[in-house]
């Protein structure tokens, strides 16, 4: 039987915040662009912030490390708190979606849900069920998947002039997860706001990248300025996951994982920072790659 397979979302605000809107949930909470890592950056956040989905390759490298991360966790153990809220992903190209439900669900005590909120409704009827019962609830679930469809449609797209990043080398692993092509997060960076709108990929010159804006350019057939819809078939290897911080540990959502993973305490005051040092984990694990993106989920 063939896979369910969606068509990959963009990681940009614009495109999630509707989604989040269309989904039935009150603009009380939106999700903004992480800029950097430098403090001065993640200043520009506004606070407080309760999730972030990082955007990032799948690479030899990294699945080489996930395998290896299962297998010590597997052995060694760790506390997951009954209360987090985690699915697993059997849908191709669902991983921005399935973020976002990760995100929301883990902090659906402080969302507004409209009265006929689909995503209210999804979350209420799969609250007892397993990750794997919730992964095959959402494959039958029409109204979110009608919505992601659509958002997916509504993403950024950038004329064929512009420049690009290089398409994934044949030897990566090919994951269908997400349609977007990321500028890098920098170690160290610089913006100014008048910078801000400025949406052409930074260029690596030194260690000391100059950061213009940390938003995915996408990559797509190119018809005059505008885009068409990407091929649902077509194979891409970047992936979302959602951090959340629930009771006071922070902890990664990945619905390829077997499991949650724990990193570590976290309060409401620290999360966006030390999510962010969760992400810089996953940089340097593959430093010659730039594709990683990240956004916050901040009150509005």
């Amino acid at each position: 039987m063939e896979p369910h397979r969606w068509l990959p979302l963009e990681a940009n605000p614009d495109v999630t915040n509707q989604f989040l809107k269309q989904l039935g949930i009150h603009p009380d909470w939106q999700f903004v662009d992480v800029y950097g890592m430098e403090p001065e950056l993640l200043s520009m956040v506004p606070r407080p912030v309760c999730a972030v989905l990082l955007l990032f390759p799948i690479t030899e490298k990294y699945e080489t490390f996930r395998t290896e991360e299962e297998e010590r966790i597997k052995a060694k153990g760790q506390d997951v708190k009954s209360s987090v809220y985690f699915m697993k992903q059997t849908i191709n190209n669902a991983c921005g979606t399935i973020g976002l439900i990760h995100a929301i669900a883990n902090n659906r005590d402080k969302m507004n849900f409209e009265t006929n909120s689909s995503l209210k409704k999804f979350l209420e009827d799969s609250l007892s069920m397993t990750p794997e019962e919730r992964a095959k609830y959402l494959e039958t679930y029409e109204a979110i998947r009608v919505t992601h469809e659509s958002s997916a449609h509504e993403g950024q797209t950038e004329s064929s002039s512009s420049s690009l990043s290089s398409p994934p080398s044949s030897s990566q692993p090919q994951v269908s997860h997400s349609r977007t092509k990321a500028s890098p997060l920098c170690h160290s960076a610089s913006l100014s706001w008048a910078k801000r709108n400025h949406v052409g990929p930074a260029k690596a010159t030194s260690p000391s990248i100059r950061l213009r804006r940390w938003r995915p350019l996408i990559r797509l057939p190119s018809v005059g300025l505008h885009s068409v819809a990407p091929s649902i078939d077509e194979k891409v290897d970047l992936h979302f996951i959602a951090l959340v911080n629930v009771g006071g540990h922070l902890y990664e959502l990945d619905g390829r994982k077997p499991f949650p993973i724990n990193h570590g305490e976290t309060s409401d005051d620290s999360f966006l920072e030390d999510a962010i040092e969760v992400c810089k984990k996953f940089m340097e694990r593959d430093p010659e790659e730039l594709r990683f993106n990240a956004i916050a989920l901040s009150a509005a």
